[in-house]
């Protein structure tokens, strides 16, 4: 079956033209705000004030939040991912797969989307495992390395529960390899010559590509609409989170440095995963400017608890592993406590959520199981297992302070 698309942003208008208007904002905030070198800015004691503006004053009221959120997104654009390009409009989408599975209770489909632009064209890949019957369902969208690397286990507990598990092929839009040179000649690259973006950010707009195409699938539930990864896939979608309103929940797992970790709190003892080592290791996963942080740590005027911030009012859910020193449990639970201030200041502190568990680095049947509790709770108000939110770290004092704005009824 072949379904040949010209994907506009009019088919879902009332989500496509708020999502419009948001990329336009954004656009006109990042060109209308001048950062500085990292040099220049000034010493930051303890997490950074998410609340602190561009002229140097504090946010006041939930209004001018909403102004600070594109601020905020603005910064880490310049500083750390570079500016994604918006939805292209000339895609093909073929369904290459279409087959019962698991005693036939649901049927797994598989794609690929041809993307043209600039005289150039790319394949993108990606595949589905659907309850059986019309939904319309909600989804979990992972990026990876290949399709059919969720567990069995996972995805029949999924289906059990109603939902539609997702993965696509990251590294078709971006190669993972720190030859800056082959990186960019190859994937999404070349057909966006013009942008500064980095293997992170390319890889999280695949969420986007897919996304899109959702709203043209009638079994899909566009309003419940979950993205995961692990590690460099957790930092991926902890960046698609942030950029695409249409998500629900953002899920990043055991993300580390760049996605949900300090970039400057660490547990004594273990080993520190910085800008600096990064710079080495995966010098294309983030732009030159995110790498020019490398030893100004603490002048960098934001931390991964911005990032969460800007994702509130929607659902932030974060799995990780109390061993996984390299992906800083420590630096990531400071941040999360960060984080929730403005969402409690916000009104919906039960959209933030950990869950900790022993054991090093992966994405794990325990992580996938805490997962899918959250989103049954948040989505259908279902009573969990799950016990969200235990203390790893209950001695330590988060280094916060700053205080959010009072609210106008106080």
């Amino acid at each position: 079956m072949e379904i040949k698309n010209i994907i506009k942003k009019t088919r879902v208008l009332g989500m496509s033209i708020l999502l419009l208007i948001s990329i336009s904002l954004f656009a006109q905030k990042t060109n209308s705000i001048e950062f500085k070198p990292v040099q220049q800015l000034k010493r930051q004691h303890g997490l950074q004030d998410p609340f602190l503006k561009s002229d140097g004053k504090r946010v006041t009221s939930k209004q001018e939040w909403e102004k600070q959120r594109l601020y905020i997104k603005a910064m880490l654009a310049h500083y750390q991912y570079g500016e994604m390009p918006p939805s292209p409009e000339d895609v093909m989408i073929k369904e290459t797969l279409s087959e019962e599975i698991y005693d036939n209770t649901a049927v797994r489909k598989l794609y690929t989307l041809t993307l043209n632009e600039n005289g150039k064209s790319l394949d993108f890949h990606f595949g589905l495992i659907k309850p059986k019957g019309n939904g319309p369902f909600p989804v979990i969208i992972k990026n990876d390395k290949e399709i059919n690397k969720i567990p069995d286990e996972i995805n029949r507990e999924a289906i059990k529960r109603g939902f539609i598990m997702c993965q696509y092929v990251r590294t078709d839009l971006s190669p993972d390899d720190k030859n800056l040179e082959l990186t960019r000649s190859k994937g999404v690259f070349p057909l966006y010559p013009g942008y500064d973006w980095g293997t992170i950010a390319a890889w999280a707009w695949g969420y986007q590509l897919i996304i899109d195409y959702f709203e043209t699938l009638d079994f899909v539930d566009l309003d419940k609409i979950v993205v995961t990864g692990h590690s460099r896939g957790g930092k991926t979608a902890y960046c698609g989170g942030i950029y695409d309103e249409r998500i629900a929940i953002t899920a990043p797992n055991s993300s580390g440095l760049g996605g949900t970790a300090s970039h400057r709190y660490f547990e004594l003892g273990q080993d520190e995963q910085t800008i600096g080592h990064a710079s080495i290791a995966n010098p294309h996963w983030w732009t030159s400017e995110y790498f020019n942080l490398a030893g100004y740590e603490t002048r960098i005027p934001f931390d991964a608890h911005f990032g969460k911030a800007v994702i509130a009012p929607r659902a932030f859910f974060n799995a990780h592993a109390l061993q996984d020193y390299w992906a800083n449990p420590f630096g990531t639970h400071l941040t999360h406590k960060a984080a929730k201030k403005v969402y409690k200041w916000l009104g919906v502190e039960d959209n933030i959520a950990m869950n900790w568990r022993t054991g090093g680095h992966a994405q794990g049947v325990a992580d996938w199981l805490a997962l899918l509790d959250f989103s049954d709770q948040y989505f259908f108000d279902k009573k969990v297992i799950s016990n969200f939110d235990i203390e790893p770290y209950p001695a330590v004092k988060t280094p916060v302070f700053w205080d959010v704005p009072m609210n106008e009824f106080e």
